[in-house]
C-alpha cells in the first residue's frame, strides 16, 4: 500500500503549503483559459489564489443551452415535426419539455444571481473583475429579465465589457412564452461603453442614436414580423457604426432601401436574409460588401463611391422569378459599382442557366475576379461578359467543381469569340477543374489577352481557399499528373498567343 499513499493527490505539503496556490499565475491562467466559463469559475474553490485569477477571465459565457440535457433538444425536434402522432404520448412529452424548461430557467436565474452577489466587490484584497466579452443566452420569460438586465449593466459598467452578445430564446412551453426581450438601453454605461453588440432571436432592437461608442452591430434570426423601418433606421440612427452584419434576418416587407448619406458603415454583410430586394441607394463610406443571396432576388447598387471589395454568393437552389423577368445576370445585380477592385461570384446553389450579360456600367477599376463553384452544366465561357466589362482586370480565377456532367447551356461558337476585341491588362489566369473541353476557351483567352504572364491549370484536385470574405487563393491538394500529350497541347496553345513568354503551371 505504500505506492498508493504516494499517488494519493494532496494539495498541501507536510509543512502546510498549498501547492495549488503555489503555481505561477501564468500557468493558472493557461489552465483556466482552456475551460468553459462555468468550470473556470468553479476552480475558485480549489485554492484562494485561483479566485483572483478567475476574475481576469477576458471572456464570459452564460448559455442556458449548456444546462439543458441532450434529451431536451431531441424531444423539441420531435414535437416541432408533430411527432409522435399519439395524443396522449404527445401531451406527456410536452409536459416533460415544460418541466425541463422551468427547472432550467430557475437554475439559470439562481446561478446569475449568485454570481452577481459573489462579485459584489473586491474580496480579500483582489482586484475587481475585468472582462472584455460577455455572451449571454437565455429563455425570455415574463419575470426572468431582471437578473439579465442587471448582469448586462454590471458587465459593461463595472467590468469593462465592450463586446456583448445577447440571444433570447422563446420557450416551447406556452406558459413561459412572453413578448420579445427589450434590451436595457436606458443605462448610460451601455451607450458609452459598448463597442460591439450582437442581438439574436427573440430580442428587440433598442434606439441606437445615443450609442456613441458602438462600431459593430450583429443582428441574427430577427422575426418575420420585424418592420422594414427597424433595419433602415440602423443605417440612419447609429451614425458611428462601421460594421453591420445581418444573419438570417426576416422582414415584414420585401423591399429594403438603404439611404443613409451620413452613415459611416464600411463593412456590410447580408447572410441568408429574406429581403427580396436590397437597394443600396446611398452609403458613401461602404468599402466591403458580402451578400449570400438565398431569399434575396435582387441587389441594386446606387451611390456607393467607396466600394472596393464585393462578395456575391448565389446560394438559392431555385428562385421564384417574376413572369416579366428573364434569367439575365443584370436582372439580379443592377448597377454594379465601377469603383470595385475585387469581386467574388459564387454559385453554390443556382442550377438553371443565367445569361452572362455585361454590367450596364463598365467595371473600370476591377483588378481581381473570382468565379467560383461555376455550375457544371454551364459553359466555362460564362465569365467572358465580366472580362469584357473590366478593362483593367489583372487576375481572373475560375473554379469548376469536379463533375462528369456535360454543359447543357450557354454554348458559344468559336467564330463569335474570335471577333471580340483584345484585353490588354490581364496578367494571371487560373482554372481549377480544368478539362479537355476547356481547351478552346483557353485558346481564346491566350489569343485576346496581350499581357498574360501566368497560367495555372488545375484538374480535379484544385479548390479555392478563402482568406476571409474578400480574399482567396487557388490551392492544389495533391499533384495530379498530366499526360505528355495534354501538356504539349496546352504549351503549343500558349506559345501561339500574343505573348509567348508565359509561366505555365499544371497540376
Amino acid at each position: 500500500m505504500p505506492m498508493l499513499r504516494r499517488l494519493r493527490p494532496r494539495t498541501a505539503t507536510a509543512g502546510g503549503e498549498d501547492r495549488l496556490s503555489a503555481l505561477p499565475d501564468d500557468l493558472i491562467r493557461l489552465i483556466v483559459g482552456r475551460l468553459d466559463t462555468r468550470t473556470a469559475l468553479s476552480t475558485a474553490a480549489l485554492a484562494r489564489r485561483w479566485a483572483h485569477i478567475t476574475r481576469d477571465l477576458p471572456e464570459l459565457d452564460f448559455r442556458i443551452s449548456d444546462l439543458l440535457p441532450p434529451e431536451y433538444h431531441r424531444t423539441v425536434s420531435l414535437r416541432r415535426r408533430n411527432m409522435p402522432r399519439d395524443t396522449f404520448l404527445a401531451e406527456m412529452l410536452d409536459r416533460l419539455i415544460a418541466c425541463c424548461e422551468i427547472e432550467t430557467i430557475a437554475a439559470f436565474v439562481d446561478g446569475i444571481a449568485g454570481f452577481l452577489e459573489a462579485d459584489g466587490g473586491p474580496a480579500d484584497g483582489d482586484a475587481r473583475r475585468r472582462a472584455k466579452t460577455l455572451r449571454l443566452e437565455f429563455f425570455q420569460t415574463h419575470d426572468g429579465g431582471y437578473f439579465v438586465d442587471r448582469l448586462i449593466a454590471t458587465a459593461v459598467g463595472a467590468w469593462g465589457v465592450q463586446d456583448l452578445e445577447v440571444v433570447a430564446r422563446q420557450a416551447s412551453c406556452n406558459v413561459l412564452q412572453s413578448p420579445p426581450y427589450r434590451f436595457p438601453h436606458d443605462h448610460d454605461c451601455l451607450k458609452d461603453g459598448l463597442r460591439r453588440l450582437t442581438l439574436g432571436n427573440y430580442c428587440t432592437l433598442p434606439p441606437l442614436h445615443s450609442y456613441n461608442a458602438l462600431t459593430t452591430l450583429v443582428l441574427r434570426d430577427m422575426a418575420a414580423s420585424t418592420p422594414v423601418s427597424v433595419y433602415e433606421r440602423v443605417f440612419t440612427e447609429c451614425t458611428r457604426l462601421q460594421v453591420l452584419h445581418l444573419i438570417s434576418c426576416c422582414c415584414a416587407q420585401d423591399h429594403v432601401v438603404v439611404d443613409a448619406p451620413c452613415s459611416e458603415i464600411r463593412v456590410l454583410i447580408l447572410d441568408q436574409c429574406n429581403f427580396m430586394t436590397v437597394e443600396l441607394r446611398h452609403l458613401p463610406m461602404l468599402v466591403s460588401l458580402a451578400c449570400c443571396l438565398t431569399e434575396t432576388y435582387r441587389i441594386v447598387f446606387g451611390s456607393v463611391p467607396s466600394l472596393m471589395h464585393t462578395n456575391l454568393t448565389f446560394a438559392a437552389e431555385s428562385w421564384i422569378v417574376p413572369k416579366w423577368s428573364t434569367d439575365y445576370f443584370d436582372h439580379y445585380i443592377i448597377g454594379m459599382s465601377p469603383t470595385m477592385t475585387n469581386l467574388i461570384l459564387r454559385f453554390t446553389g443556382l442550377r438553371r442557366w443565367m445569361v452572362p450579360t455585361p454590367p450596364a456600367n463598365p467595371l473600370l477599376n476591377l483588378k481581381r475576379l473570382l468565379v467560383a463553384d461555376l455550375p457544371t452544366n454551364w459553359n466555362i465561357t460564362w465569365p467572358r461578359g465580366l472580362l469584357l466589362a473590366a478593362p483593367s482586370l489583372e487576375v481572373l480565377h475560375i473554379h469548376v467543381p469536379c463533375s462528369e456532367e456535360e454543359p447543357a447551356y450557354g454554348s458559344l461558337e468559336m467564330t463569335s469569340l474570335e471577333a471580340l476585341r483584345r484585353h490588354h491588362c490581364l496578367k494571371e489566369l487560373a482554372i481549377t477543374g480544368f478539362l479537355q473541353r476547356h481547351i478552346w476557351f483557353l485558346k481564346y483567352l491566350v489569343s485576346v489577352c496581350t499581357s498574360l504572364q501566368r497560367v495555372i491549370l488545375l484538374k480535379d484536385d484544385g479548390h479555392v481557399r478563402y482568406n476571409g470574405l474578400w480574399d482567396w487563393e487557388m490551392v492544389r491538394q495533391q499533384a495530379c499528373p498530366w499526360s505528355n500529350d495534354d501538356e504539349m497541347v496546352v504549351r503549343r496553345i500558349i506559345e501561339s498567343g500574343c505573348r509567348p513568354l508565359i509561366e505555365l503551371s499544371v497540376g
